[in-house]
């Protein structure tokens, strides 16, 4: 063989051997999916939650004709300063829940548009002493420490759910919980999810059972509800549809319907309720029975109420601030 052919036919050999040789390309790492949150009370615990109130802030000022009344109530100091120390303006986020527990320890949970590293961020500056982070798998991240004396938690999970805590512990508050809920830890513990069913764009919750003073509320028919859940939600007529459930047995007592009328009308003529104006609906009240338990339902008219829930809140605020 010509020496230039045995060359050639050695350097092909060589390079055959060189790319035989070489490790096969590992496949991209890929990331897990995103963690998805589809109801915000799925991470919280209703073992002892005192009361839970849930909003959806854009749905209500999606409405045209609302925005008007609501802008009186929403224009309030104690929003603005939130939004400068979380990052998250409440009044422009899909949806919220602000719980309170027995324990001393209360949980706001926020679904929202910003980035979830900003609003760590933000956090972390505020606190002053004791700061631990932990990361608790993909897209689960807590971190707790102390303003002064009182202790702030921080749950960050998935791309667009935050929860902050205020009060409580550490190891047992609700940001430790919710982080928990989230990794599929808790199936065995209550979740918050069954207690708020429904879609209405406005409720509070106080869950049963209640006692000592409580238990004589509504002319004493709370001694017997298992909890107590009031929504409000916009109608075709503009106005605001109010509805109160006491879910309980209270089928068998005849005297349950008369009682809650007269407990509404109480209210309604009392100076909290000239305020809101709940003396004067857009349709009168009624109260029915079924077998979710004693329901009344009444109209009301947003501008009225809106306008007295701001004179209670907001403009009470700002007078004491003076």
């Amino acid at each position: 063989m010509p020496i230039l052919g045995r060359r050639s036919f050695l350097f092909a050999a060589l390079a055959g051997c060189s790319s035989a040789s070489k490790a096969p390309t590992k496949p991209a790492r890929q990331l897990p999916p995103d963690v998805r949150v589809e109801r915000l009370t799925s991470l919280l615990t209703s073992v002892g939650l005192e009361w839970m109130v849930l909003a959806r802030p854009e749905s209500l000022l999606a409405i045209e004709w609302l925005r008007t009344p609501l802008a009186r109530l929403l224009r309030d100091d104690r929003l603005d300063m939130l939004a400068r120390t979380t990052g998250i303006d409440l009044r422009q986020v899909p949806e919220l829940v602000l719980a309170s527990y027995r324990s001393g320890a209360n949980a706001l949970v926020v679904r929202h548009r910003r980035k979830q590293i900003e609003i760590e961020r933000k956090f972390r500056e505020r606190l002053t002493s004791e700061v631990t982070r932990s990361t608790e798998g993909h897209q689960l991240i807590g971190l707790w420490g102390r303003i002064g004396l009182s202790l702030r938690g921080f749950a960050a999970i998935g791309r667009d759910v935050v929860l902050f805590q205020y009060g409580g512990d550490q190891r047992r508050g609700p940001a430790r919980i919710a982080l928990l809920y989230a990794r599929g830890r808790l199936r065995s513990v209550p979740s918050a999810e069954t207690l708020a069913a429904g879609e209405a764009p406005l409720k509070a919750l106080l869950p049963g059972p209640f006692e000592g003073e409580l238990a004589r509320g509504a002319r004493g028919l709370l001694a017997a509800a298992e909890s107590v859940t009031a929504t409000l939600a916009p109608s075709e007529r503009r106005t605001l549809r109010l509805q109160v459930l006491l879910a309980g047995d209270y089928a068998s007592h005849p005297d349950a319907k008369p009682f809650l009328e007269a407990a509404w009308s109480d209210l309604a003529k009392s100076d909290l309720g000239h305020l809101l104006g709940l003396h004067q609906p857009v349709a009168a009240p009624e109260v029915t029975v079924d077998a979710s338990g004693l329901v009344l339902r009444a109209e009301l008219d947003p501008e009225h109420l809106l306008r007295g829930l701001a004179a209670a809140t907001v403009d009470n605020v700002r007078e004491i601030m003076r």
